[in-house]
């Protein structure tokens, strides 16, 4: 039942992945999110920094940081809030979670399986390509309905 349980869980936050695939595909805009929301509010950096309770030259460091990436998101928030904007923050998995479960879970078997067919080989027994790709898709179905948290341990790979 707890498997069923993280299941749904792991359903639940697919679908809210979900609304966010369209803003996954934008980029950010070459100035930045500050910048130019700044610039299409007619706002200086003046006025940005007053909001801020800060200088000019800090608004400045904001916009380039965002640019490189360093700036925090702490720091996005507070600006943010002074553009009556919201901050709208999260990680977008390249593929589904259920895919990149999969996918881990045939890494896994993959390795067991040819492990096993190498033992098996030195006695003269190894399975024919059919039979490999039977045995690797039967424990990746027995691994994807165990325990998830077990598939990225680094004993099982």
């Amino acid at each position: 039942m707890a498997n069923g349980f993280k299941k749904l869980m792991r359903e639940q936050v697919q679908e809210s992945l979900n609304d966010f695939l369209g803003l996954a595909r934008k980029s950010v805009p070459p100035k930045g999110w500050i910048r130019t929301i700044r610039d299409a509010l007619g706002m200086s950096s003046y006025v940005l920094a007053d909001r801020l309770g800060c200088n000019r030259a800090n608004i400045t460091l904001m916009e380039q940081r965002e640019k490189k990436g360093t700036i925090t998101l702490e720091t996005l928030e507070q600006v943010a809030k002074a553009l009556d904007c919201k901050l709208v923050y999260c990680l977008m998995p390249l593929d589904t979670l259920d895919k990149i479960l999969e996918k881990q879970a045939r890494h896994i078997a993959k390795k067991r399986i040819k492990a096993i067919n190498h033992s098996m080989k030195l006695e003269k027994q190894e399975l024919n390509q059919k039979q490999l790709q039977q045995q690797e898709e039967d424990l990746i179905q027995e691994l994807l309905q165990g325990d998830p948290k077990k598939l990225w341990n680094a004993d099982e790979i």
